[in-house]
């Protein structure tokens, strides 16, 4: 591969150098490509020097190497070793290991190193003596070291042997001491969600786990000297992966809980719920992609319940903040929940937390819903208290007697008759408890406002008709004197009535005065007599 690079720069140089400096085109243009010529030569050159140094490189580094390794190994394996030096059998077979591992390679390099010299030398590319020195010596060396290499290993067989035994029993000690770490360290390790300093735990553990490891390694490293096979140590491999997950866990716990406890300090009234559900709808989604080996764990489990419970308990203070819910909603809400606490201004998240709301939600929602239907009641009552309040009878002076009589307001009965229906329908409610005595109270006087100003009208056209007959006919007078005589007994009462009912013009007042119905149920009764009588006289 790297003689075709390098003979088509070659070929390429040739090509180039063919070229001529100077190009006349159509007698009259002169091109002097001598500069450019010169520039692209170099150009060439330099890339065909660049790999013939990458192999010279090689070549010599290559062999370098293998005479500084063999020396290295020579005076390595040449060293005595006595029985119970064990840092210079370790010595002695790391060499042994290393002439192994570089068997293979170093038999194959020395063909193809000659091939190389013998490329770069068609190329006349100078090579220093010690490389053909080197090619000459080294291969004899090389097989040197490896005959050194089997007499030594012999020569350590049984040191070897012992060592093994030796390496075996402490893999075995290793490997029981690891396992009862393990069954420790989930006996201790913070797996549950209630573990007190569990990052201080965590520490403690990952230390041991540390010093353990480094034992495993030494063991490894020596049984990779001596050819023995060890256990994987599976319980600690476990132990490390479950308490980098433990670490991120509890990193992700405490995250979730300062942000929790920053919140519960909020004045309840400033609550930006929808901000605290983002942030806790991005913690669900860091809790879903942790390891899906912690999902079995006390602490993750905690963890998420944490979460879910405080988006539960949002959407219930969300509901909460609605203007409808007044003091003894809250009281409702208490009462249900078994937890009391003073409810005003300096409320914050943390009390309502403790209502644990997150098991109430069906509670919260229903006196929430409770409290709007009730907030509507409110209105209307208010609204009826306002237009009551406003609500006066009009009054028209009587032609001959000037007694004030009540003017008929179509829009006042209109408004009477529209408020007993809503007073009707509040009444049906399931939710009218709290407003029940006031929607009972506006009941009993609408209606009697209803049959008062009813009455009031009969009576008042009766006597208007009958007025003028029985105080201004003389002749019915003279024909009728007990009836004449009952007549202005009803005139009197009744002009006392008229101007007093003047006297208070709110409509709802002047009907509710006490015992009024029955004077115009009195009235109204003698005046049919006189009806009566007046009919069978003007019969006869």
């Amino acid at each position: 591969q790297f003689k075709v690079q390098i003979d088509s720069y070659e070929t390429l140089y040739e090509e180039v150098c063919r070229l001529e400096p100077i190009k006349v085109f159509d007698s009259w243009m002169k091109i002097d490509i001598r500069p450019f010529k010169a520039s692209l030569l170099n150009i060439i050159k330099r890339w065909s020097l660049l790999f013939k140094q990458h192999l010279v490189d090689h070549v010599t580094q290559s062999l370098a190497n293998l005479e500084a390794f063999i020396k290295n190994s020579e005076s390595g394996l040449l060293k005595k070793v006595e029985k119970g030096d064990f840092e210079g059998l370790v010595e002695i077979m790391g060499h042994l290991m290393a002439v192994k591992e570089r068997q293979s390679n170093t038999d194959e390099m020395f063909e193809p190193l000659k091939q190389t010299v013998e490329l770069l030398k068609t190329y006349e590319q100078e090579l220093p003596e010690t490389v053909f020195k080197q090619l000459e010596e080294l291969p004899e060396k090389w097989n040197n070291i490896k005959k050194v290499a089997i007499t030594v290993k012999q020569q350590v067989a049984p040191l070897q042997a012992n060592e093994v035994t030796l390496l075996r029993q402490r893999c075995t000690a290793f490997d029981a001491e690891q396992q009862q770490f393990w069954e420790r360290f989930h006996k201790e390790a913070p797996f549950r969600f209630d573990s007190i300093h569990p990052h201080q735990m965590l520490d403690a553990k990952h230390i041991e786990i540390q010093q353990m490891e480094s034992t495993m390694a030494s063991i490894s490293e020596s049984a990779s000297l001596f050819e023995v096979n060890v256990p994987d140590y599976k319980q600690l491999r476990e132990c490390r992966k479950e308490v980098c997950q433990l670490k991120e866990l509890w990193d992700t716990i405490g995250m979730v809980t300062s942000s929790i406890h920053a919140w519960e300090t909020t004045p309840w009234r400033d609550i930006k719920v929808e901000a605290m559900e983002l942030e806790c709808k991005q913690f669900v989604r860091h809790i879903r992609n942790l390891d899906k080996e912690v999902r079995s764990w006390d602490a993750f489990t905690g963890l998420e319940s944490t979460v879910w419970n405080m988006l539960s308990s949002l959407r219930a203070v969300a509901e909460l903040q609605n203007p409808a819910i007044r003091e003894r909603h809250w009281r409702q809400l208490m009462q249900a929940t078994g937890v009391s606490f003073a409810m005003d201004q300096d409320t914050t998240l943390a009390h309502l937390l403790q209502l644990q709301l997150h098991h109430y939600e069906d509670e919260v929602r229903g006196i929430v819903d409770k409290a709007a239907k009730e907030m509507g009641m409110e209105k209307t009552l208010k609204e009826l208290q306002t237009t009551w309040a406003g609500m006066e009878f009009q009054y028209e002076a009587h032609p001959q007697t000037n007694v004030p009589l009540l003017r008929s307001d179509e829009d006042l009965i209109e408004v009477l008759e529209d408020n007993q229906v809503q007073l009707q329908n509040l009444a049906m409610s399931k939710y009218v408890a709290f407003f029940l005595e006031e929607v009972s109270g506006w009941q009993k006087k609408l209606s009697t406002t209803d049959a008062v100003i009813s009455i009031w009208f009969e009576v008042q056209r009766t006597w208007t008709h009958l007025e003028s007959i029985f105080i201004g006919s003389e002749d019915i007078r003279a024909q009728l004197p007990q009836d004449s005589k009952r007549f202005e007994s009803i005139d009197i009462d009744f002009k006392e009535l008229a101007y007093d009912g003047q006297k208070t013009p709110n409509v709802v007042e002047a009907t509710n005065k006490p015992g009024l119905y029955e004077k115009l149920e009195d009235i109204q009764g003698r005046l049919c007599l006189c009806e009566k009588a007046l009919a069978e006289y003007l019969d006869t």
